[in-house]
């Protein structure tokens, strides 16, 4: 799904009006989709009466048309919350209204929304800034009171940003999200992404030519991408088919890092994946996975890799087809050589995670002398060190962070791990938004590195590989929660339900 920024869809209506399709004609195509997801609703809940609250833009005009259609079937309210529309489209739809009650008065609304079983949020559309009114605010706390009552969004949940998925006080959570032409970036992004319910595109004949107009596309990751991206393993397979992940990672303080992206990397379908590590890591790792090799490093007083590992690292890695550097390596300074070391002799795709990541931060341009394709994992806070910024400046606009750094540098891919993790190129990103706040435990960026891994050393393009291994390992999250709870899961859970999930999309 293509995901867009509110100065983008004006720019798409724009060049669909220039094409030949009137705003006028927009407007009764939203509307006419806003009418069907209404009218199936209320057949579902057996409902005959529908309450629309309506601002005085085009958010109203889209509901004005799809009153006007309802009301050939339905009991249909129209809540005028801030006077006559003030657009020319909008003002002609409502001047069609024929047999449609038409509520004015602050006390009518009141009792309106108090006893409607369903209502249609049209007050503020994409372009909302600032405050909403207070009279807003109260009619969208009586209907957030009622579990009851069902509240369809027409394009954005009001006091919603379409950008950057903020929310003014007083947002109603919604049931779902009709939005039109195209899916709005801020719909995908927390805390917008909570308030939308499921989100539902209705078409307005925007011609695809439009959409190339666009300079940075974003897409929406999903199953779909999955199934597209995802190759078919042919019966007539062997492990050399599906190469070899080479796994640089742990220490002897940390060797679970090491184990459960090795363990991700194998459930993932990766031929062969070995482990090179601090020796009490890589037994660790055999003892409870037979299925990995092991190729134990030279180690300093504390167990972590030194640079003297380098030259038995790039020795293993010429007969690997993807290398994972970076879980539970710790820090050093010698650690920070092998790595700025290992970065500029590979030949075959990097996954940098974790402390590979911090390893870098201070001398980050050594990824412009990378030989191939190197994909960074960080979370918001790596990601500010590397951008040299505060994590709040991340989190405000987080495909912009991803967008900066990805475009610095050639040949990267940047996976922003979070809430609406980014997949992030120079030209183009997507979001995911599968997953959940109990993977907010050490050990699941570990698990996620380890898919990417596995992912890219079975020769999957690194990005492809990221947006499958960001959707897979999300939805793994999701089962595990649902199966323990998002207080109680813990990661190693995760691992348990990749097969399940991959088995979707075989």
């Amino acid at each position: 799904m293509r995901l867009v920024t509110p100065l983008e869809m004006m720019k798409l209506e724009d060049l669909t009006n220039k094409s030949g399709v009137s705003y006028d004609q927009m407007m009764e195509l939203a509307g006419e989709g806003l009418a069907g997801h209404i009218a199936r609703i209320l057949v579902e809940q057996d409902q005959q009466s529908v309450l629309f609250l309506c601002g005085n833009g085009n958010n109203a005009g889209d509901c004005f048309v799809a009153a006007d259609r309802l009301a050939k079937q339905f009991s249909v309210t129209v809540c005028l919350l801030a006077g006559i529309p003030k657009t020319r489209t909008a003002f002609t739809k409502y001047k069609m209204l024929k047999d449609i009650s038409i509520l004015t008065a602050q006390d009518d609304i009141r009792k309106a929304v108090q006893d409607a079983p369903i209502v249609v949020d049209g007050v503020f559309g994409i372009g909302f800034r600032g405050e909403l009114p207070v009279f807003v605010r109260e009619l969208f706390g009586m209907i957030g009171k009622s579990r009851e009552k069902i509240c369809i969004a027409v394009d954005i949940p009001s006091g919603g940003s379409g950008l950057n998925g903020s929310v003014a006080e007083g947002t109603p959570h919604c049931n779902m999200t009709i939005t039109f032409g195209a899916a709005k970036i801020g719909q995908f992004i927390p805390p917008l992404a909570e308030y939308c319910g499921a989100v539902f595109l209705v078409g307005i004949d925007i011609p695809d030519d439009a959409f190339a107009e666009l300079s940075y596309p974003i897409h929406h990751v999903n199953g779909e991408t999955v199934h597209e991206l995802l190759p078919s393993r042919p019966l007539s397979a062997h492990k050399g088919m599906f190469g070899k992940l080479l796994c640089v990672a742990g220490s002897r303080q940390m060797p679970g890092a090491a184990m459960l992206a090795a363990q991700a990397a194998l459930r993932s379908g990766v031929g062969l994946c070995c482990l090179a590590s601090e020796e009490g890591a890589c037994r660790m790792l055999v003892s409870q996975t037979p299925e990995a090799t092991m190729f134990p490093l030279p180690t300093d007083q504390n167990g972590r890799i030194t640079a003297q590992a380098v030259p038995l690292i790039l020795e293993q890695a010429k007969t690997a087809t993807a290398v994972m550097l970076g879980c539970g390596l710790g820090q050093s300074d010698s650690l920070r050589q092998a790595v700025n070391s290992l970065l500029t002799q590979l030949e075959c795709p990097i996954i940098l995670d974790a402390d590979g990541l911090n390893l870098i931060a201070s001398g980050i341009d050594i990824l412009r002398k990378a030989k191939a394709t190197v994909v960074l994992t960080p979370h918001p806070g790596e990601m500010a060190k590397l951008l040299r910024c505060s994590v709040a400046d991340v989190q405000k606009d987080r495909i912009g962070a991803a967008k900066r750094l990805a475009s610095r540098y050639p040949n990267i891919v940047v996976v922003l791990k979070g809430a609406g993790t980014v997949i992030a190129a120079a030209d183009h990103a997507s979001i995911s938004t599968t997953g959940n706040s109990g993977m907010s435990k050490g050990g699941s960026g570990d698990i996620l590195a380890g898919i990417i891994g596995g992912l890219t050393a079975q020769n999957i393009p690194p990005e492809d590989a990221a947006k499958i291994g960001v959707f897979v390992h999300g939805l793994a999250g999701d089962c595990a929660a649902a199966e323990y709870s998002s207080r109680a899961m813990l990661p190693s859970d995760m691992l348990r339900q990749l097969p399940l999930v991959f088995g979707e999309y075989e």
